[in-house]
């Protein structure tokens, strides 16, 4: 490859008295030349060496570095340099060109399995090169512990959440239900549908552990219905998981009235992270039910006006689907995750409680073979929700944008056996909002890999577990110790964000977006379809935004956090007279959101 060097001038010194040489001090003035004794002269400034062999990176390594470059400079240290690379994952640090410690790259992702870039040096005299490079990028082939999240004791998986898939499959249920709820259909049927979805989150029995899944038609899963995943397993209500029903210790008192924050309105149900569930299955019985009693349903604004055949959304701008399953992802899937096993059940004295003692290491249960720390991480990790192969996925794909057939949608057959295992072959949750505000970013200046740095570090957190079976925490180094602590920071923390960046995303499309925002309701002029949009992307952006309180290691304070959704209220405003208000406090949410979490301005604005 060749190297494109800028033309360098040499400096000439001139013959005659009183002249002082280019770039170096002056000459004495009365120092006359002559041929054998010469003008002084300055040496010429070089501009630095960048030297290409074959670069290549392996993938799924964060902050790797990439092998097969040389940088040097006549005049400075390679390290004293400063550079400019035209592809924001990658930056150099000590003259080693390499991926910015949150960034790793996907072999299945890029085009041709390269990555094209430019690496600009310029050194301390102004002098610079530009050379262009192609990074080869290396296949990893799933290896457990290292790519795959699967691990083993005695020869046999150690691995098992079924009790976490059970709950996000009833979650992903519900709301598929929730969407059948339509004038369309029978009054009958709407009942039923309704009592099945109401069911699947807070029915303390297991009548619908039976009832066949819809969200997964024409998918090829290996289970049909919760009781093939798990045995009971209740999301909400007494006995369930979500923030306050379940018996283990927590870092706020959540039924207390007052800790739960973010909503004002529950109407006769308890202000609590199960009463807002309640509050809004309510909201929708009382929509079924006036339309069961053939009242119809309008939306009305401005003098504007479109009949809602969609019940779960209210005239006011909720869309009770989509708000019931984002606000769950965050008081279970997150609260249980952040909260509780990777809390109290995993560190010793955390937040300085002595009354806790965190999962004993040192024995594997001959049933289940795996020990109780393993399996707090796995079930941490099953709520995050990513199938064991997360990191074969290509962002697309997770995305439901295209990429391999087989991996479209955001699920594989990874074990090729009995179609899609739901326990471990397909992406939940939070998983898949980290892969998508992933493929938002891929052309800016700081593009994110939430997917990627997540995902690394429950892996590399459950191998740090495996390699001590046998001994407890607290008699593990101090340096492996350390280290567990460090991943299970990134992971929630790259959790986390993938929350936020999808509140920011949902901010920007309620503002502004081609199938309905809120000028478009304002205006008076709108169709059903746009109320829904405004609907849809409101509920969620407010479903999502309510998350973060259940994480006891999240960077927004409790004082920005409740900031935040003074601004958003409980209802989107939709009249003329409100609205611009409304967005610039829609925008002043965002920013605090993007300051909490030091985003990057351009993904904040293309998210």
């Amino acid at each position: 490859m060749a190297l494109r060097k800028s033309l360098l001038a040499t400096a000439i010194l001139a013959a005659t008295v009183g002249l002082t040489g280019c770039g170096g001090s002056s000459s004495d003035n009365n120092t006359v030349t002559t041929p054998e004794t010469p003008a002084p002269t300055t040496p010429s400034n070089k501009a630095p060496t960048i030297t290409v062999e074959t670069a290549s990176v392996m993938e799924d390594t964060l902050g790797a570095e990439i092998t097969g470059i040389t940088i040097a400079d006549d005049n400075d240290d390679a390290a004293a340099l400063t550079f400019t690379v035209s592809d924001g994952r990658f930056e150099v640090v000590e003259g080693k060109l390499k991926l910015k410690a949150t960034n790793a790259l996907n072999f299945e992702q890029e085009a041709d399995q390269k990555v094209s870039l430019t690496v600009t040096a310029t050194d301390s005299a102004g002098e610079k090169v530009e050379q262009a490079i192609e990074v080869a990028i290396t296949d990893m082939q799933p290896t457990a512990g290292k790519n795959l999240y699967a691990f083993e004791n005695n020869g046999n998986s150690s691995v098992a959440y079924s009790g976490q898939t059970s709950r996000h499959a009833a979650m992903a249920e519900a709301k598929s239900l929730l969407g059948k709820l339509t004038t369309d259909v029978s009054v009958e049927d709407r009942n039923t549908t309704l009592t099945v979805a109401e069911g699947f989150i807070l029915a303390q029995d297991e009548s619908f552990h039976g009832s066949a899944f819809t969200f997964t038609e024409g998918k090829g899963v290996a289970q049909s219905n919760l009781g093939e995943i798990s045995s009971k397993k209740t999301v909400a209500g007494e006995g369930g998981k979500i923030a306050g029903s379940d018996a283990s210790p927590m870092n706020k008192t959540w039924n207390d009235g007052t800790s739960f924050v973010g909503w004002n309105e529950f109407g006769t149900f308890d202000k609590t992270p199960n009463g807002l569930v309640e509050y809004y299955f309510d909201l929708i019985k009382k929509q079924v039910e006036t339309a069961n009693s053939g009242t119809k349903i309008f939306a009305e604004h401005n003098e504007g006006s479109v009949e809602l055949t969609k019940l779960y959304v209210t005239p006011e701008g909720l869309d009770l689907a989509q708000l019931i399953q984002k606000h769950l992802n965050g008081a279970v899937s997150l609260s249980q995750g952040a909260d509780d096993y990777m809390d109290e059940l995993l560190f010793n004295n955390p937040n300085g409680n002595t009354e806790i003692t965190p999962a004993q290491n040192a024995e594997v249960d001959a049933d289940k073979n795996y020990t109780d720390m393993e399996h707090k991480w796995d079930e941490a990790y099953g709520y995050f929700g990513a199938a064991i192969n997360y990191l074969e996925y290509s962002d697309d794909e997770i995305a439901g944008k295209g990429g391999r057939d087989a991996f479209k949608g955001g699920y594989n057959d990874y074990d090729g056996k009995d179609g899609i295992d739901l326990k471990s072959e397909y992406n939940f949750g939070n998983s898949g909002n980290a892969a998508k505000r992933d493929r938002g970013t891929k052309s800016n200046t700081n593009p994110t890999d939430f997917s990627a740095a997540a995902q690394i570090a429950f892996i590399n957190g459950r191998a740090i577990i495996n390699k001590n079976v046998g001994t407890n925490i607290d008699q593990w180094s101090s340096e492996d110790q350390a280290e567990l602590k460090e991943y299970r920071d990134q992971a929630l923390l790259y959790w986390e964000k993938s929350i936020a960046a999808t509140v920011v995303h949902y901010i920007n499309d309620t503002i502004s977006h081609e199938d309905g925002d809120l000028k478009d309701i304002a205006s008076g002029t709108y169709t059903a379809d746009q109320f829904y949009a405004v609907a849809k992307h409101w509920s969620e952006m407010k479903g999502f935004a309510l998350n973060s309180q259940f994480n006891p290691h999240s960077p927004i304070t409790d004082e920005k956090f409740k900031e935040i959704h003074e601004l958003m209220g409980d209802a989107p405003t939709l009249t003329a007279a409100g609205v611009d208000a409304y967005i610039t406090n829609l925008e002043k949410a965002r920013d605090i959101i993007a300051e909490a979490y030091k985003f990057d301005a351009d993904n904040v604005t293309n998210w």
